[in-house]
């Protein structure tokens, strides 16, 4: 889960859970820290997903009526996979989906944001352009930022 602030506006870029450690007894998935959020619901204009696997979707349904119940931007496919994910969840408020297209541009907030198709191993993948008066900031849909042991920044791509 990434959190993407313009201005006053706010986007969240994928809502996924990891799976625990072998060394995590008792431990059946872990969540995003939302910490940063809170207090901030108004400004959260929308959440956008870029592929289906579960580390990108799978923390839906515990996060997103904590957060407001903002709108879900995501291409047709994977927008089939969040709400077959919420069938299991009949108990909460349906998802505002909204469906976008390969290449297409469109608005959340004030952010104009492009997708762009991505080569991944599950079909509907999509890279994401946040268009800013600074310059555009590109996202792959499945990048890890991690640090080493010396604490020096490690990008990993994953699959």
């Amino acid at each position: 889960m990434t959190v993407f602030e313009y201005g006053e506006d706010i986007v969240v870029l994928d809502m996924g859970l990891q799976f625990p450690e072998e060394d995590m007894p008792g431990i059946d998935y872990i969540i995003p820290n939302m910490g940063y959020l809170k207090g901030k619901e108004k400004n959260l204009k929308g959440v956008i997903i870029t592929h289906g696997h579960y580390d990108h979707i799978g923390g839906i349904p515990f996060i997103l009526e904590r957060i407001g119940n903002p709108p879900i931007y995501t291409q047709y496919l994977t927008s089939l996979m969040v709400l077959k994910r919420q069938e299991e969840f009949p108990h909460l408020d349906p998802v505002n989906m909204n469906i976008v297209k390969e290449g297409e541009t469109f608005t959340v907030g004030k952010m104009r944001i492009k997708t762009f198709p991505v080569t991944h191993s599950i079909p509907d993948a999509m890279g994401l352009s946040f268009e800013t008066k600074h310059g555009n900031i590109v996202v792959t849909g499945d990048i890890k930022v991690v640090t080493d042991e010396t604490g020096n920044v490690v990008v990993e791509e994953r699959n």
